[in-house]
């Protein structure tokens, strides 16, 4: 890959013969987006993205072993306490009953060492936008 153009290979999961795929690119722009990562510590974070009035979309990806893909965003609210959640990869209703991820004024908050988000040692990818 380079900075413009990125490749698949021959494999049939992500390039066989008449199926359409999609595929979602993501990158950083200072003030608006944020594409980083960050290891679990067990208990509440800080996640600086550069934002001046806090994340209001946080896309969240395990990348040391299997997990979900798990979305927060401001529509269904980022807020201290409880936050609605969807898994996007699965068909699961939205979740609701656990404080996950809190608002902080650069980014995000990581509110619990949950192994969805915050495992301690565990290695984590994100996207967020301001």
């Amino acid at each position: 890959p380079t900075s413009s153009v990125f490749s698949v290979s021959d494999n049939a999961r992500v390039n066989e013969s008449g199926q359409t795929y999609i595929a979602y690119l993501f990158a950083s722009l200072p003030g608006i987006s944020k594409v980083g990562s960050y290891s679990g510590n067990g208990s509440s974070q800080n996640i600086d993205c550069g934002f001046t009035s806090g994340a209001r979309f946080v896309l969240i990806k395990k990348t040391n072993s299997a997990a979900n893909w798990i979305l927060f965003d401001s529509a269904r609210g980022i807020v201290s306490g409880n936050d609605p959640y969807l898994f996007l990869n699965t068909t699961s209703a939205e979740g609701t009953g656990y404080d996950l991820l809190d608002p902080y004024a650069s980014g995000f908050t990581i509110a619990s060492g949950d192994a969805t988000i915050n495992a301690s040692g565990d290695s984590y990818i994100f996207y967020a936008i301001a």
